[in-house]
């Protein structure tokens, strides 16, 4: 007997039966929750920076011993003008950036000591400037009237009160904030600078200590009949302080010293060995420690 087998069909033509992909399908709820965000985050935008709602409608700018409170309110006023690349408003509540503000005026104007400023959505923005307070007045000297240096125990003298070119008023710390007019005769001490020294409202000229020196030196001089018309700081790292007097003549001091001391020797000598020559006087030193010269 034959064994009949069944011939197995050959495959090679056989067309591969194609897997169908799963459609991902979106919901309508998901595009519409993406579109709603989207307008939200618009709407926001809008706003926050176009929307008159945060529109800065007023604002003000007042000054408190401050005198230049007109060119302030032209600097702000040119701030809330400026766009933000080009695109965004300055004059938004929620663009307008104190800081940013209180640095342009402190740069802006020597004069002013600290900025507030207050922001409120129905009242607008409120800038307060305060000024600095004059502690004393510095003027550049046209020519050289003394020269001093800080380790010379004898003095040359080359003329009187020097030449007022151009004043400034200088604040407790020494730095200068405001032209002043030229006068003479002030309760507040006078200063002169060197003749190579040129300097401008922004600048620091002495120290607060040597301020407050004259201050106190300028009373207690009075007080024995010498009156002091202006005074000059010695060269860099130097304690020397001139002292121009209503007679003529100039006084020497050491700022590392007390003053009172100082003084009390002025005036025995005065009073003393000097009581007849103080037409004829040309300057006391008093730099040095239990020593005096003069001339």
């Amino acid at each position: 007997m034959f064994a009949y087998r069944r011939k197995k069909r050959s495959n090679i033509f056989a067309i591969p039966v194609k897997t169908r992909r799963r459609r991902i399908q979106v919901s309508w709820r998901a595009w519409f929750w993406m579109a709603a965000i989207i307008l939200a985050l618009a709407g926001l935008l809008y706003l926050a920076f176009w929307s008159p709602v945060f529109k800065v409608k007023k604002w003000s700018v007042e000054g408190v011993n401050f005198t230049a409170t007109a060119q302030a309110q032209e600097l702000v006023s040119q701030l809330l003008q400026t766009k933000i690349w080009k695109v965004i408003p300055g004059d938004s509540l929620v663009v307008f950036f104190g800081r940013e503000t209180t640095r342009w005026i402190l740069t802006s104007f020597p004069e002013a000591e600290s900025v507030k400023i207050n922001k409120d959505i129905l009242k607008g923005i409120k800038i307060i400037i305060r000024g600095r307070q004059p502690a004393a007045i510095w003027c550049q000297s046209l020519a050289v009237s003394v020269a001093a240096d800080s380790q010379a125990t004898s003095t040359e003298s080359f003329g009187a009160l020097p030449q007022r070119e151009k004043c400034f008023f200088a604040d407790s710390s020494g730095l200068l904030f405001r032209a002043a007019p030229e006068i003479s005769g002030t309760a507040r001490p006078e200063f002169f600078g060197r003749p190579e020294e040129d300097f401008a409202p922004g600048d620091k000229v002495m120290a607060s200590s040597t301020i407050q020196f004259a201050a106190d030196l300028k009373k207690q001089l009075r007080d024995i009949s010498v009156e002091a018309l202006g005074f000059m700081v010695g060269a860099a790292s130097s304690a020397d302080l001139v002292v121009y007097t209503g007679e003529g003549w100039q006084v020497y001091f050491n700022v590392t010293r007390p003053v009172q001391s100082q003084v009390k020797i002025l005036a025995a000598l005065l009073n003393g060995d000097l009581k007849d020559k103080r037409a004829g006087l040309k300057y006391i030193d008093l730099r040095v420690a239990n020593k005096v010269y003069y001339k």
